[in-house]
Parts: C-alpha cells; sequence; structure tokens
C-alpha cells in the first residue's frame, strides 16, 4: 500500500529515514528512478540512511509502477521516493491506487527559482500541472510537521511573470 508518493532531489536522507518514515509508519522505502537501479555506487550510498527495521527497495520507473500495482505490494507500508518531476508524474498517474496528494521536499538543480529548496524547468511544471489536473494534490513539504505548501496558486502566479 502507498502510504506516500514523495519527490526529493536527495532521495533518502535524513528527514526521510527518521521523520518521515516514523510519521507514515512506512515500512519500505522504494526509489523509482532509471539512473539509480542501474547505478550500484549510489544505491550503497542511499542504503546507508535507511533506518533499521525498513526495508528498502530501488525499482525502474517502468517496474516500479509495476510492483506498486502488483498485489505483492499490499503488504507493504511504502514510501516512494522519487528525485524528479517527471518521473513523480509517471508514477502518481501510473498506480492503480488512489493518491491524494505528491509532495515535495525539493528540487535543487540549475533551472529557474520557484521557491525556497524549489528550482524547477518548464517541462517539470508542466509534469507537475499534469499531476494536479488529475485531481493530485502537488505541494511542498520538507516534514510531515511543516504545512502543506500548495503549488496551484505558486504555478498560476507564474504565468504573470
Amino acid at each position: 500500500m502507498i502510504k506516500a508518493i514523495h519527490l526529493d532531489d536527495r532521495l533518502i536522507h535524513g528527514q526521510v529515514a527518521i521523520s518521515w518514515t516514523r510519521f507514515l509508519d512506512a515500512n519500505v522505502l522504494l526509489v523509482v528512478n532509471d539512473e539509480i537501479v542501474n547505478d550500484s555506487t549510489r544505491r550503497n550510498a542511499l542504503k546507508l540512511g535507511v533506518p533499521a527495521g525498513v526495508k528498502f527497495g530501488f525499482r525502474s520507473v517502468e517496474d516500479g509502477i509495476a510492483f506498486l500495482n502488483s498485489n505483492d505490494s499490499a503488504s507493504y507500508k511504502i514510501m516512494v521516493l522519487i528525485n524528479n518531476p517527471i518521473d513523480a508524474c509517471k508514477v502518481a498517474l501510473g498506480v492503480n491506487q488512489k493518491v491524494d496528494r505528491l509532495t515535495i521536499g525539493g528540487v535543487r538543480k540549475n533551472a529557474p527559482y520557484v521557491m525556497d529548496n524549489l528550482n524547477l524547468t518548464d517541462e517539470d511544471v508542466e509534469a507537475l500541472k499534469k499531476v494536479m489536473s488529475n485531481g493530485i494534490s502537488v505541494g511542498v513539504l520538507p516534514t510531515p510537521t511543516d504545512k502543506f505548501r500548495d503549488l496551484e496558486q505558486v504555478f498560476n502566479n507564474l504565468k504573470g511573470d
């Protein structure tokens, strides 16, 4: 069962390992990314951040969606971790389970500034708007105790730039 889909360029890090897994009572951290699934060095580095007692997995986008849609995922409480908006859109719209919201911890890259810890290309913005147009709230939420900052109004204001 999907407990959360979280977009963060850092994937597994302290806030995910401590705050999110406890808040969600997640017992699996699933990294969904086509590059990382084939990069043993990055996978090994990310494994270091997984808390004791929590399982982890690395899947390509296609395999991640297939796993999340399979009966095999039903017995787990899964936090899905994705590091870019394009893949987040594919996953959020590709899973059979109802997804209420996509949370964003941060996307830091060489792209236009949107807000603190969030830099997005036009393609990224369009992907996230597509998620929103399917009834899924998208917003910045670095930790589960922060206030959810819905991006719909932020994106509407970008039109005026």
